[in-house]
């Protein structure tokens, strides 16, 4: 087979078993051109400090003479080793999903190897992102430096799985550089989709359960992933070894938790012990109480060790009392699987899931001190019916909000936005939901996220009585736009939705109350309307912009009405097409015209003479006018200009047209909610439009 033979097709194909059964009837290795083996895709802010070279494992192993595997033995938490990248967050991410063979296989499929008649040089990894499972397909060219695994590698030099996924996450994320410094959370999410809650165990800014013990061993219990930290040292860049043997600025997973009692003179002590991992793999340990070969063993005799699990080797696992965990630790992250987990476990969650979005505009409310368009942002509600089985009172869940994530974008500088989330109570004034604007004006409130953040995700574990909630995620501030994701992970059968939005019209149109001043005027007013419209007691479309404009003159905010919003405005009353109105359909315009002229200036707060959008939608909604945001948006692309304002030209343009379809689907509906037109018909209205 010869080697080292671009794939021609690389860029177009993307679906592994087609890519590989054309390599080996070609005979050749794929070569990934997406990711090429070149500096790019080592670091996009600086060059290698030492000459790498490129290898397959292939190569790599002849020179041990072995044969590559993609697993030897099978997988484990000891089989990794960080190299100098620094993505130590990814290390002990992979060592807690490694415990069990069925969650790495999601990300790796099943038969996938080295061996003959399969081997093309092609691998496929499998990562969660954004609600979806991703595939991503690489090459199993490596980084090397004088033929030695140059990042993540096993500790068998021919076992390779660890160094193909982490190329393969680096590809997802755009290049190796990019997984440096990162949160063992977003990891965990990735490689299962499960659902992540993050605890700071120390420090000013601590925040976990008071019964984070039990949390903890509720977790174990459902098989999830558990990982924790250590920050960085003030005035440390990067990872750095501390007295305790424990090291700053890096990442450790938990595999075990255990609650023993020791005899003393004062009778039975608890303890509980927390097992942990450093993904070095090495002697590196926590050196203090219950670490390996402490006096601490010596009140446990080996026997009762042994039955125990209480075991210990010199592979980089330890232990350690949990309040010495606590006061060392600075975070702990509990993966929470989905019931779509391939692990078989007595209890599973039960997820929601939602996408939106934040529009500028339009549903970019911000956060709740935003009291003028926080209510503008999506909101869900969710029904709390069944507590828990422990206490009839609670009904335990975990929220977790995430956004698109921009770690790919970080050579560009791309941020990710500020984000966060608060919970309402359902009140039976506000029986629906979306809730209007005036229940948040009289209701806070019940619970929060705990701050907003720039993570690619947060989530936070709630205990809230049965009823009826609405969740409002948000970005910190208005008119920040992005994709967004909510989950809703239920203890029990629970339920969550994003209520459908339904446009509603007033089902008859708004009659504007006749203005009192026409009556004192209406003699000098109407020769003045005579004078203009002639003999035949009829004005066109430019004699009544003159008439308009003239007689509003005085007004003191008065603009121009421009000659496009006149003839929508002459349509709304021309029932026969003439193009023409006489007084009394001059006269309704006039009154129909105040009103219009007044909502919007009453929701002109800055005095501009212009509206925004969600000033728009409180405007529409004072006449009647529910539209959903797609409807809103699309009036908003129609009406507004380049500074995304709407003029009063162009709100009244907006309000007459919206009273004609309003008329127009009444004239043809057949009192079942539907409107038929023929093709004609449709034209015609579609003209007067």
């Amino acid at each position: 087979m010869q080697n080292h033979i671009p794939f021609e097709s690389a860029s177009e194909i993307e679906e592994y078993e087609n890519i590989r059964r054309d390599c080996l009837r070609r005979r050749i290795l794929f070569e990934d051109a997406k990711f090429p083996a070149n500096d790019q895709s080592l670091y996009y802010s600086r060059q290698p400090k030492y000459r790498i070279e490129w290898m397959r494992p292939m190569e790599i192993s002849a020179r041990y003479n072995s044969r590559p595997q993609l697993f030897v033995d099978g997988a484990g938490r000891f089989d990794l080793r960080q190299g100098t990248l620094g993505d130590c967050w990814v290390v002990a991410s992979t060592a807690c999903m490694s415990e069990n063979m069925e969650l790495l296989y999601r990300v790796i499929p099943r038969g996938q190897g080295f061996h003959d008649g399969h081997y093309a040089g092609i691998f496929v990894f499998l990562f969660y992102r954004f609600g979806q499972w991703k595939e991503v397909v690489i090459d199993d060219r490596l980084p090397t430096v004088n033929g030695q695994l140059f990042f993540v590698h096993s500790r068998a030099p021919n076992e390779f799985w660890g160094a193909l996924l982490e190329k393969a996450y680096a590809k997802l994320n755009g290049s190796y550089e990019a997984l440096k410094s990162g949160l063992v959370a977003d990891c965990l999410t990735d490689l299962t989709g499960g659902i992540v809650e993050g605890y700071v165990l120390r420090g000013e800014h601590a925040r976990y359960p008071k019964n984070i013990i039990n949390v903890m061993f509720k977790a174990l219990e459902r098989q999830s992933l558990i990982g924790c930290g250590i920050n960085a040292v003030d005035g440390v860049e990067g990872e750095s070894k501390l007295p305790n043997g424990l090291v700053g600025g890096h990442a450790y997973s938990i595999t075990d938790l255990r609650e023993i009692r020791l005899i003393s003179d004062q009778g039975e002590i608890p303890i509980t012990l927390v097992r942990v991992r450093n993904p070095w793999g090495t002697r590196i340990e926590w050196n203090g109480p219950w670490s390996d070969r402490s006096p601490e063993w010596n009140s446990i005799p080996p026997q009762d060790r042994q039955a125990m699990g209480l075991v210990f080797r010199d592979d980089g696992e330890f232990w350690m009392d949990f309040r010495d965990f606590q006061a060392n630790m600075d975070t702990l992250d509990i993966c929470n699987l989905t019931p779509d987990s391939p692990l078989e476990t007595p209890r599973k969650w039960v997820i929601n899931q939602h996408y939106d979005q934040w529009k500028k505009r339009l549903t970019a409310g911000g956060r709740p001190s935003q009291i003028e368009t926080h209510w503008m942002n999506p909101q869900f509600k969710m029904s709390l019916r069944d507590a828990d089985d422990d206490d009839d009172d609670i009904c335990t869940l975990v929220i977790e909000l995430s956004q698109k994530d921009k770690r790919r974008l970080k050579h560009k500088g791309s941020k990710n936005h500020f984000i966060g989330f608060v919970i309402y109570k359902c009140v039976r004034e506000f029986p629906n939901v979306p809730m209007p604007k005036k229940y948040f004006q009289y209701h806070t409130y019940i619970d929060k996220v705990d701050y907003y953040s720039d993570k690619r995700q947060l989530s936070k574990r709630f205990s809230l009585p049965p009823g009826e909630y609405v969740v409002v995620p948000s970005t910190y501030h208005p008119d920040e736009e992005s994709e967004f994701m909510l989950r809703i992970c239920f203890e029990k059968d629970n339920h969550s939705e994003l209520p459908a939005e339904t446009a509603e019209v007033p089902t008859t149109n708004p009659i504007p109350n006749r203005d009192p001043a026409i009556h004192t005027m209406e003699n000098s007013f109407k020769q003045f309307f005579y004078d203009i419209s002639g003999e035949d007691m009829e004005c066109d479309v430019y004699e009544f912009r003159k008439v308009l404009n003239n007689g509003l003159r005085n007004d003191e905010n008065h603009k121009d009405i421009g000659l496009d919003a006149c003839k929508s405005m002459v349509s709304l009353v021309d029932v026969d097409h003439s193009g023409k109105l006489g007084y009394n359909e001059f006269v309704f315009l006039w009154d129909s015209l105040k009103m219009w002229k007044k909502t919007f200036y009453s929701y002109d707060a800055d005095g501009t003479g212009s509206i925004n959008s969600f000033e728009l939608r409180n405007a529409l909604a004072a006449h009647g006018y529910k539209l959903t945001t797609h409807l809103l948006h699309a009036l908003m692309v129609r009406f507004e200009d380049e500074s995304h304002q709407i003029s009063l030209d162009n709100f009244l343009i907006c309000m007459a047209r919206l009273i004609l379809l309003s008329n127009s689907f009444k004239k043809y509906e057949n009192n079942t909610g539907n409107a038929v037109f023929t093709l004609q018909e449709y034209f015609q209205e579609a003209v007067v439009l």
